[in-house]
């Protein structure tokens, strides 16, 4: 890796993904809530954690596919697979987005499910077609691009005062992007075909969309489980405590797809680099931890003033589970560039299994506060299962070398 490339490249990816993460949680989410109050802005937060689950991992999965396999399609000179997985993904979201939101409120209107499925749609072909600027480690293009979906972001705002529908802010965002991304891609005009690579893409496909979608289920578990236990006031409450903590971990976390885009044009990356990659992660966590916890009775006070006593008491946890996490990921593209994908569903599934035992058995005992607790025991036990695969492989191999099987 050039080091003062990769450096300004994860610069530019910290402030793209900053850009339009500050217009949701600064100005669009503090919106809602002040306009619908606290039990409808819980519902809101569980639907957009349902929309999120279902779209972010099927984008994401044909994202690091292509990163991953671009070079063997150019190889073989072969070409398509990817824009078929992209529409038969849209109407699994389809399908999904309509069902898990008929599930968590019945009360839902035709045109509810029409824009959750417009957004879920939307944010599928975002997060693939973006993969045209991390081919060629363009995060200038990432930067550009996510400057128009934070002004769709403003505008979709603006708009939501006059209709107070949430999904128009996602939608008017998303459409401004994909503007965007049309203008500087071709990957949507690849031939719509089946080709010999698509049995070994599909696969691992479907592997790494099981692992993601664990992965996200869980990053989105808590407001998903808080509904039915505590009903949506918790979830305000728990989801203003975690803000903060969130935004500093999305800031960091793009870091990581920067790590990934230059992991896969190298065969192997000595330990010395990984362990100082990982020491800098833990520099920024704490300062972060320290800043989040210092600006939090501002922040909450200014915003979410109706809720802030009650979320002031989570902070401290909230905080330290969202830097631990960030320190999970900052291992995670180490193992998917050097083991095998099916490591990623089992470390998924055994967190998975981990993270309800934990949650549902502190809530048991602590109400609220003690499910947050749970929480971050979960995400501490994911990050030493992170290290250890990362470990045991290198001291098989002793130098970390791509690993070829799925």
């Amino acid at each position: 890796m050039k080091n003062k490339k990769f450096l300004v490249d994860s610069l530019l990816n910290i402030i793209s993904a900053a850009l339009p993460l500050l217009i949701l949680q600064l100005v669009s989410y503090p919106l809602i809530a002040k306009a619908l109050g606290g039990e409808e802005y819980g519902l809101i937060i569980t639907l957009i954690s349902v929309f999120t689950v279902v779209s972010f991992p099927l984008g994401n999965v044909l994202n690091n596919i292509r990163l991953l396999k671009d070079n063997e399609y150019k190889e073989k000179n072969e070409e398509g697979d990817f824009n078929p997985l992209l529409v038969g993904s849209s109407f699994v979201s389809i399908l999904l987005i309509i069902a898990i939101s008929f599930y968590i409120d019945s009360s839902l209107t035709l045109l509810d499910y029409l824009l959750l499925s417009l957004i879920t749609v939307a944010s599928i072909w975002k997060e693939y077609l973006v993969v045209t600027f991390r081919l060629v480690l363009n995060y200038k293009g990432i930067l550009l691009n996510n400057i128009y979906m934070s002004v769709g972001y403003l505008i979709g705002s603006i708009i939501f005062l006059y209709f107070e529908s949430w999904q128009i802010i996602y939608f008017t965002g998303l459409l401004f992007s994909l503007i965007y991304i049309f203008r500087h891609t071709s990957l949507h005009k690849e031939k719509f075909k089946l080709s010999a690579l698509y049995k070994d893409t599909a696969s691992k496909g479907v592997l790494l969309y099981i692992a993601n979608l664990l992965k996200n289920v869980l990053s989105y578990a808590d407001k998903l489980i808080l509904l039915p236990l505590l009903g949506p006031v918790s979830v305000a409450i728990y989801y203003s405590s975690t803000i903060l903590g969130k935004i500093i971990s999305m800031m960091i976390n793009p870091v990581n797809s920067v790590i990934l885009s230059y992991l896969v044009k190298v065969d192997n990356i000595s330990l010395k680099k990984v362990i100082r990659m990982f020491s800098i992660s833990c520099v920024l966590g704490a300062v972060g931890y320290l800043a989040t916890v210092w600006i939090s009775p501002y922040f909450l006070g200014f915003f979410y003033n109706d809720w802030a006593k009650e979320s002031l008491e989570l902070v401290y946890i909230t905080t330290a589970t969202a830097i631990i996490s960030v320190l999970s990921t900052v291992v995670q593209p180490f193992n998917l560039r050097f083991n095998k994908i099916s490591w990623q569903i089992y470390m998924s599934g055994l967190h998975l299994v981990v993270y309800v035992s934990a949650a549902y058995y502190f809530y048991k005992i602590g109400g609220l506060k003690g499910f947050t607790f749970g929480v971050l025991v979960a995400a501490v036990f994911k990050l030493i299962m992170q290290l250890s695969v990362f470990m045991l492989n290198y001291r098989r191999s002793k130098t970390v070398k791509s690993s070829k099987g799925g």
